[in-house]
This record gives structure tokens, C-alpha cells and sequence, in this order.
């Protein structure tokens, strides 16, 4: 068995490795990056994908990718490791930890202080792998997942609307000191800002809104449309997830409710990225905004990530979610973070 870098001829290949390797405990779920699975690694300018062969037959693969970031209050070069998928004729027989392995070797070359990665709640398998391989649970985030299935009464400040490249300095500073001293923060300047908006599929200037009043720009958010780059289609759901289901199709006999979500249902998300703000008030104006736009385009669900007492949840009072345990885990190649710090993930990074 062998590591290479993935090219665009194995797309087909990479998808039907991932329709076989669904995700999820209590909502399972089948993810495949269609109709080009490198799209959701095309996200970062630094970014490699790899696959595990066995002769020529794809049976696993990886993606990382490098930035920059404040650790400890300095800017430290740090790595990201996410879409690890084994064909189940291959589980537990070292094919994750090969991949792991050969993303390290590379950090490693490329000066990367630590290697992050997101597993979310119940999902035991990764976990076992990943402290196997000396990462270190550091932080249990909350996932808060917004159901927009009605509109929501807009409060009657400023202007929304989409954000044009005069308006680059101004977000860029206004994202600087929404997240000044978070851990895992990216630090942002106008022309990286650009760069990031232009390499990232499905998103684009139209869906990066901000809230101005006076001419000046008092919050900012971005959708990244999943749907574009990912299709999502329920498998299974747990018992209690089941009898979720049906007290919904109940209360829907009376008053509107969130779309039932069924095997054979295909998901539609948006992922909040580039949050920013003055006050919790001008995020809230901007997500019910969002909200009643989604539910306009058919789409069900938005996330984001934050830390479980962040203003971010309260800024989401009066819309519809669900808050979802993700564990950021962390592996360093020298020296400890501080456990004390507040840290930031981008919606992205999920």
C-alpha cells in the first residue's frame, strides 16, 4: 500500500469512495463532494489531497491544508487535516493512521507549529484513531444549527446589503477586532480577504452581505452554499431522531414547522463564514436577514461554530436550532497551547 497526491482524474473514484462512507450517529448521513469532489479543499490557498492505494484501487483518502494563524498571541504557520474516508473493506487496518502519518511528514517539512482537526460529537471511531495518533482533545465547541422554515420579523435598522471590493478594508478591520486574541484566528487584510472570496467555490461577493447605517459598516456574513460543492442524503436516523420526525409531522397539522427530515432526504446548507460585528444586535439583524433568504431558496439548514458561551448564540435568539457538540483536537510539534484562550474556527473549517 502506498500515498500519492490525489489528481482530477481520481474525482469519480474519491466520490464513490466517499458515497460508501457515511457519517454521523444519530443522523447518518452520505456527504459526496459532487460534481467535483476537490472543491471543498479549493477553500484554502494552501491545500493537498491524498489517497491510500492498494496497487491502483483508491482505498482511502485525506486532504489538509496550511495557514496562518494567532497561537499564544503570535502568528504560528498551522496545519488542518479534515476529509478522511477508509473503503470499508479497509477499516481497521492502519489505513487512516498511513494518511495521517503522510500529512505529517509534510507539516513537518513546511514548518507547521500544530495540526488541527474537527471530529464531531459521538463520532467514536475518529476519535480512537486520532488520540491514537497523539491528538489531544482541547476544546468542545458548539455547533448551533439554525431551521429556517418561516420567516422572521426584521428589525428596521440600516441598510443590508452585498458587500462590493471598495468595502475590503473596512470588513477586513472589522473582522480583526471581532476576533482580536482568539486562538486559530486568521488575521486578515484587505487583498487576503479578495483572494479568499475569489478561490472559494459557490461563494462569492453576492453571498457576503453586511449591515450599514450611516455608512458605516456595523456587521458582516458570508453563506457558503454546500448544497454547490457537497450533496448531503440522510441514510438513517436513530430512534429518538425518529420520534423527533413524527411529533414534527404533528405539530405541523397546526402551526409551521422545519421540513421532516427522512431517509432518502437530500439536505440543503449554508455554512456562516466571515462573521463579523460591532454589537450582538448587528449580527442578529444580519442572521434573521439570512434566515428568511434561505427559507426563500430552499434551503434547510445554516451553521456556523463558536464557543459554547459566545455572543454568537445569543444572537441567534428567536430563530429555530439546534446546538451540536464539535471537538477541536489538536496535536503539537513543540511547545503547549494555552488552555485559557478563547479560540475561533471558521465556519469553513468544517
Amino acid at each position: 500500500m502506498y500515498i500519492r497526491e490525489a489528481t482530477p482524474n481520481d474525482n469519480e473514484a474519491l466520490q464513490n469512495l466517499q458515497a460508501q462512507c457515511p457519517m454521523g450517529a444519530s443522523l447518518i448521513v452520505s456527504q459526496v463532494n459532487t460534481p467535483d469532489f476537490f472543491a471543498r479543499a479549493k477553500a484554502y490557498e494552501r491545500h493537498n489531497v491524498y489517497v491510500a492505494c492498494d496497487h491502483s484501487q483508491i482505498v482511502g483518502s485525506a486532504a489538509s491544508a496550511i495557514r496562518e494563524a494567532i497561537i499564544n498571541g503570535g502568528l504560528k504557520r498551522i496545519g488542518y487535516e479534515f476529509q478522511y474516508f477508509t473503503s470499508p473493506d479497509y477499516r481497521r487496518k492502519g489505513v487512516g493512521a498511513m494518511l495521517h502519518r503522510h500529512i505529517e511528514d509534510y507539516f513537518n517539512k513546511e514548518g507547521v507549529a500544530l495540526s488541527f482537526l474537527v471530529i464531531m460529537e459521538g463520532n467514536k471511531p475518529s476519535i480512537r484513531l486520532f488520540e491514537s495518533q497523539g491528538f489531544k482533545l482541547y476544546r468542545t465547541l458548539v455547533m448551533p444549527t439554525v431551521f429556517s422554515y418561516k420567516a422572521i420579523e426584521m428589525p428596521s435598522v440600516g441598510q443590508i446589503r452585498p458587500i462590493n471590493p471598495k468595502d475590503m478594508a473596512t470588513i477586513a478591520e472589522l473582522l480583526n477586532e471581532t476576533w482580536k486574541g482568539y486562538d486559530f484566528y486568521e488575521p486578515y487584510m484587505a487583498e487576503s480577504l479578495a483572494r479568499l472570496i475569489d478561490r472559494t467555490p459557490a461563494f462569492t461577493f453576492d453571498d457576503f452581505i453586511v449591515l450599514e447605517d450611516r455608512r458605516e459598516i456595523l456587521a458582516c456574513l458570508g453563506a457558503w452554499d454546500w448544497s454547490q460543492i457537497t450533496k448531503l442524503t440522510v441514510k438513517a436516523l436513530s430512534l429518538r431522531l425518529r420520534m423527533i420526525t413524527l411529533i414534527i409531522d404533528l405539530a405541523r397539522l397546526f402551526r409551521p414547522m422545519p421540513r421532516s427530515v427522512k431517509p432518502g432526504t437530500t439536505l440543503k446548507q449554508w455554512c456562516l463564514t466571515l462573521i463579523g460585528f460591532k454589537a450582538p444586535e448587528h449580527l442578529a439583524t444580519l442572521l434573521r436577514y439570512m434566515n428568511n433568504l434561505a427559507m426563500k431558496r430552499g434551503i434547510d439548514q445554516i451553521f456556523c461554530v463558536c464557543e459554547q458561551d459566545h455572543e454568537i448564540l445569543n444572537a441567534l435568539k428567536g430563530l429555530f436550532h439546534v446546538n451540536v457538540g464539535v471537538h477541536l483536537y489538536v496535536k503539537s510539534f513543540g511547545g503547549e497551547l494555552d488552555a485559557k484562550n478563547r479560540v475561533f474556527l471558521n465556519g469553513i473549517d468544517l
